[in-house]
């Protein structure tokens, strides 16, 4: 038996007080993208479940290549089965990411599939997480339940207006706002501007960040470097997804082909 656990430097710093910054791979599951975040010197990755083509033997060979170069791996899980929480953590997920969070009730219920007792009731199997059932029973759970970094996203009507609830779960470390389809919630999805610059989205962002600070919770969400990162920043943001990997694919091959034809072509 062992009571060796891999700690989460992500959570750790979201305690301490730290922006977080993350690039996001959404749709090239290649496990060298992996260790391409690391290169460029990120120390996380945020991988996306909700949108894209993963699976779970995918996402253990992501996982696999993350623990290669010492990244945290934070998963975005898609609404479903209780097993689907349960699983990605077996596999050695360092955090879970809950889209569409409405309310406290389902806040609670993801807290309750993701932790162990007394924090809910998640099953116990013998997964990468507990070093396939050789860790001592007690140090592993306590040690999950004080490493899972637990995160909601905010993108409906909804959960801004439950934010206060939200927030006061125990368990949750991270409200995670989705401007697009917080947008598309608020009927305002064809206006003009960036995601982010709407009143509307701008007093989203107060709202939910007014409650994180009253919990000792931190706000987030996904911004492109630039003017308005430095606005949610300036409102209290910090977690950032700050690029994924198809607009890293996009920008640095139509980089190139601009820069050569301005050679060949001058």
């Amino acid at each position: 038996m062992t009571t060796r656990y891999r700690p989460n430097a992500t959570k750790a710093a979201l305690q301490r007080g730290e922006t977080i910054i993350v690039p996001e791979i959404n749709r090239v599951f290649d496990p060298i993208v992996v260790e391409l975040v690391a290169e460029a010197g990120f120390t996380r990755v945020w991988i996306d479940m909700e949108h894209s083509h993963q699976d779970l033997a995918g996402l253990s060979n992501m996982i696999l290549a993350a623990r290669t170069v010492d990244l945290d791996v934070i998963v975005r899980i898609p609404h479903g089965p209780y097993n689907q929480v349960m699983k990605t953590l077996e596999l050695g997920a360092s955090g879970l990411i809950l889209p569409h969070c409405k309310s406290a009730d389902q806040a609670s219920q993801f807290v309750r599939m993701a932790k162990f007792r007394p924090l809910g009731l998640r099953g116990m199997g013998g997964g990468r997480d507990s070093r396939f059932g050789r860790m001592v029973r007690k140090d592993f759970l306590d040690l999950a339940n004080e490493h899972t970094l637990l995160g909601v996203m905010i993108e409906d009507e909804e959960g801004v207006d439950d934010a206060d609830a939200i927030a006061a779960v125990e368990g949750i470390d991270l409200l995670f706002i989705g401007p697009g389809d917080l947008r598309h919630s608020y009927g305002i999805e064809r206006e003009s501007g960036e995601q982010s610059d709407h009143p509307r989205i701008l007093e989203a962002f107060d709202r939910v960040g007014a409650a994180c600070r009253d919990q000792g919770k931190a706000m987030g969400t996904a911004v492109d470097p630039g003017d308005q990162m430095r606005v949610l920043f300036e409102r209290g943001t910090r977690w950032f997804n700050c690029c994924h990997d198809v607009t890293a694919l996009i920008n640095g091959y139509g980089g190139a082909l601009k820069y050569t034809n301005d050679i060949v072509n001058c």
